[in-house]
């Protein structure tokens, strides 16, 4: 046998059965309608869900939390705990023999900074109390899409903490920006350049079913809004 013939034969034994196969025309057809037909389904979705949804995950679990400071300096007594449930009013802490430090608000003591005799001053966080009765979500929505947004718009919450949704409604929609309620709003530099950064906007959102959001303050959510 030639060498030629050995070739040949070797070949044949390890060419794969599909390499001589033809795709015939009408399946490449069908392939194409069909990879158009998903194209189109796809655009359509997103198409769909930006003209009738906004959604963000720049969202969290909220409320007010007061942080309450010595207003005097000297030693601290500490008369509540951490997470200890407080009454408006209630004495929390001394500084010294001097001013009392009050709860403002019914609500639960979140974080206490400071220890039992230690030395404070007039600007010390001694403690901070959460109003753990008003829980709500916070959903920073940019300015470019803020007049999308409306009290009563039916929401869809994704939480986190609980690994699954939840159905809610746009409560209220600030009037102000975020920068400007931290004061960090300045966006020229000392050379007189201007900077230019999207906005965002607080947007409060409460949740219809009364789930227990007082263990999980800060934690992250996302949001998804029916514009229309």
């Amino acid at each position: 046998m030639s060498i030629n013939q050995e070739k040949g034969e070797y070949e044949a034994d390890f060419t794969p059965k599909t390499a001589n196969r033809k795709i015939s025309k009408p399946t490449l057809i069908i392939a194409a309608i069909v990879a158009l037909i998903a194209g189109l389904g796809i655009a359509g979705y997103f198409i769909y869900e930006g003209t009738f949804y906004y959604q963000t995950d720049n969202a969290k679990v909220d409320t007010m939390i007061y942080q309450l400071t010595a207003n005097a300096s000297g030693k601290l007594q500490m008369y509540v705990n951490e997470n200890e449930e407080v009454k408006a009013g209630q004495v929390l802490a001394r500084v010294g023999n001097g001013p009392l430090i009050r709860s403002p608000i019914d609500g639960t003591v979140i974080d206490v900074h400071m220890d039992e005799g230690d030395y404070v001053t007039p600007t010390d966080i001694v403690l901070a109390v959460a109003n753990t009765s008003d829980m709500y979500i916070t959903a920073n929505v940019e300015e470019t899409n803020i007049l999308k947004i409306h009290p009563g718009q039916s929401v869809t919450v994704s939480l986190d903490a609980y690994g699954q949704s939840f159905d809610g409604y746009v409560q209220e929609v600030n009037t102000v920006t975020s920068t400007e309620l931290t004061g960090s709003s300045i966006s020229f530099t000392t050379s007189g350049t201007y900077t230019k950064v999207t906005q965002l906007i607080p947007v409060k959102i409460r949740l219809l079913a009364d789930i227990d959001l007082a263990d999980i303050i800060g934690t992250n959510a996302t949001v998804r809004i029916r514009i229309k």
